[in-house]
């Protein structure tokens, strides 16, 4: 059993490891970053450091996230492994569950973001179907 954060991107469920989550804040204004990838939001600066932001939406192939002025859902998730340190724009966090892993059932490989993407399984959740991430890769510059 491990805790997990659960998040919204549109109508779809996902889930990640707690232990990489060094904080969640509100979405703050990001700096655009010339040639970088296209799933590459920009960058921002973060306790005395500049880190780069992916967009969630982008890396799931979704359109772009329509907020209303009244509602300011969207979350930056500080994202934090051995390997990576930077942010990803989620829609909305649902929760925070203790997930046991074990009941997980094992999905085909998603071809449209396996490079950045790994989905560890589908596990239900309250009647809902939830992806649970493994790592999530930073999308380095696009080949021109």
């Amino acid at each position: 059993m491990e805790d997990y954060i659960i998040f919204t991107v549109g109508d779809n469920y996902y889930a990640l490891s707690v232990a990489s989550i060094q904080r969640i804040i509100q979405v703050p204004s990001v700096t655009a970053i010339p040639n970088a990838h296209s799933m590459v939001e920009g960058m921002m600066s973060y306790e005395n450091r500049v880190i780069k932001v992916v967009n969630f939406r982008a890396m799931m192939g979704m359109e772009s996230f329509e907020e209303s002025a009244t509602s300011k859902s969207q979350k930056l998730l500080i994202y934090q492994t051995q390997n990576a340190f930077f942010g990803i724009k989620v829609d909305q966090i649902e929760d925070i569950k203790n997930l046991d892993c074990s009941t997980l059932k094992h999905v085909d490989r998603l071809e449209a973001n396996a490079n950045f993407v790994e989905i560890n399984g589908v596990v239900e959740v309250d009647g809902r179907l939830v992806n649970v991430i493994k790592s999530v890769t930073l999308p380095m510059k696009e080949k021109v």
